[in-house]
């Protein structure tokens, strides 16, 4: 993936917008009204619908994906402005961008989007081809949001967003990370009309406009959705997204394990049981979408889960501080795969390196072996181990500072018990994904959702056979949306299971052509592990929800 760096891209706070005597924090914001048409007006705010909106602002193209749409002035106690003389594609989003001109000395553009649709699972999940700044919306199962700000097409980092309710005020503002992408807990998304505001300036970007020259340019979006529920205005927006069907007939339950917490809050760390330990390595302490050297644990831990409520967590041999790495048991060892590790210090721009190392983990020594390093260094991948045979897939490369981040298109294996072994790999993938799930299921191994290149969360599952050496779809994990992103799964009792990012639990049909829902933990947590103790029971550790932060209990969930 290619992440923009070179030219620092900053957002200049809407609100303190110096536009003098042009427009003081104004800006386009696009919706559609009562009878489908899109309308649009220039204001500080949702709410501001009156203010007097420049020819040049006026002169904008919209389009619904379909076709160009005609607009024509409209200008009445409510509203004053454009709009659409007939009604938009509803299963569309509508966008449009204008050049204002030049004010002092920077080239400011303006870029307007919005989502008509009132059901958020149709939201588009696909990027406008020609589109200089975008932006990707997509609701999460708990009901937060998922926000990628796309610069020329490419995921764009450190960039400020703002969410608006529809009264006029800001909810909160987040910064993009290195895949251009913020969360919003659901707390702070209001029913009705929401809104988001991102900008990026280029100071390296000269040039003329209609003979006059420019140093820099400025570029402002607007990107407008309706949230279901009773907003602040009395409109009820229905429709709410589907969520999976819980068998009505499951006895799958999700208890408290009664083992003792984790000693750190964690996600994205590495976890295996072998014999009856847990051991859980490294993972990200921090807030999230902050990454340094102070919020990634170097920490090796090992619980005793046949103690119960009487075990206490040791603190093993560590070794580097990783997080986005996986753990796997092959035997009586422990196996560590990949991950990256943060360079920078706290409040210091993102130094984030993917790293290649292996090592194996003896219990008798308390000592870390190094095993032959993957072929590129790889992290936000997942790995599971078949027989012997240890296999590794997704995942992505971070370049520390660099613009570009490599998204892996190749899986590797690793024969465990021969010592002389080397990587070997596995037919080409029919995917690029990181923040995936891998389990090994019935002698094959099933990748689960995670997001893609293109930088978009999928329920998308694939399936390798070893023996045949080839890739093939399988059942797309139930929900919609971000369902798929920072799962945990395994197989035990002869069924695979999946622990999803809206809580539920699922388990794969004897067929492999379907998924089951079998129950819903409360709150639901992502970006964890779930690893069987026995044949008719897991455990679900670590991971954090997107409303109340990480988790240290351990929960169990209990099979038939």
């Amino acid at each position: 993936m290619n992440i923009l760096n070179r030219s620092r891209l900053a957002l200049v706070a809407v609100s303190c917008l110096t536009l003098s005597n042009l427009a003081h924090g104004h800006m386009p914001w696009l919706t559609t009204d009562d009878q489908g048409h899109a309308v649009m007006w220039f204001g500080e705010s949702l709410e501001d619908r009156t203010y007097h909106m420049p020819e040049k602002v006026a002169a904008i193209q919209l389009s619904d994906g379909n076709s160009t749409l005609s607009t024509e002035s409209v200008e009445s106690d409510s509203l004053i402005g454009i709009r659409s003389q007939k009604a938009v594609a509803s299963a569309e989003e509508v966008a449009g961008v204008v050049t204002y001109g030049l004010y002092h000395g920077t080239k400011l553009t303006y870029h307007v989007e919005h989502l008509p649709q009132t059901d958020s699972s149709t939201w588009p999940t696909q990027e406008r081809a020609n589109a200089p700044l975008q932006s990707i919306i997509i609701a999460s199962p708990t009901g937060g949001l998922s926000v990628t700000i796309l610069r020329d097409g490419k995921p764009a980092k450190d960039v400020e967003v703002k969410l608006y309710c529809e009264d006029g005020h800001e909810e909160t503002a987040a910064t993009t990370d290195i895949a251009g992408i913020v969360t919003f807990k659901s707390s702070v998304v209001e029913p009705g009309l929401n809104a988001i505001v991102a900008g990026v300036t280029d100071g390296k970007n000269k040039g003329t406009l209609d003979g006059e020259s420019y140093s820099s340019t400025t570029d402002y979006l607007t990107a407008t959705f309706r949230i279901p529920g009773e907003s602040s205005k009395n409109e009820k927006v229905k429709r709410e997204p589907q969520r999976p069907t819980m068998e009505a007939d499951s006895d799958v339950s999700i208890v408290p394990s009664n083992l003792p917490a984790l000693p750190e809050e964690l996600t994205s760390f590495g976890a295996a049981i072998a014999g009856n330990n847990l051991y859980v390595y490294g993972g990200h302490t921090g807030s999230a979408h902050s990454y340094s050297t102070a919020e990634q644990s170097d920490r090796f831990w090992c619980l005793d889960v046949a103690a119960g409520e009487n075990g206490k967590w040791r603190q093993l041999a560590g070794g580097p501080s990783l997080q986005g790495l996986a753990l796997v048991a092959h035997q009586d060892r422990v196996i560590r795969i990949g991950g990256f590790t943060a360079t920078n210090a706290s409040g210091e721009e993102h130094s984030l390196h993917s790293q290649n190392s292996v090592a194996a983990y003896q219990a008798a020594t308390d000592t870390w072996t190094d095993l032959p390093s993957l072929p590129e260094p790889r992290s936000s991948l997942d790995a599971a181990v078949i027989g012997d045979t240890v296999y590794v897939v997704g995942g992505w490369k971070l370049n520390g500072e660099s613009d570009e981040s490599q998204w892996h298109d190749t899986a590797w294996s690793l024969d465990l018990s021969d010592d002389k072994a080397t990587w070997q790999p596995l037919a080409t993938p029919t995917f690029q994904r990181r923040a995936i799930s891998v389990a090994a299921h019935q002698g094959k191994l099933f990748v689960l959702g995670g997001m893609n290149s293109d930088g978009k969360p999928t329920t998308r599952v694939d399936v390798y056979d070893p023996v045949a050496k080839t890739w093939a779809e399988g059942p797309s994990l139930p929900g919609s949306g971000m369902s798929g992103f920072g799962s945990s799964s395994f197989a035990t009792g002869g069924n695979l299971y999946v622990s999803t990012m809206d809580g539920f639990v699922h388990r794969l049909s004897s067929d492999q052509k379907s998924w089951s829902t079998l129950a819903k933990s409360d709150p639901a947590r992502f970006f964890h592990r779930m690893l069987p103790i026995s044949k008719n029971e897991l455990l679900m550790v670590g991971g954090a929800n997107m409303e109340i932060g990480k988790f240290t209990q351990i929960d169990r969930i209990v099979l038939p």
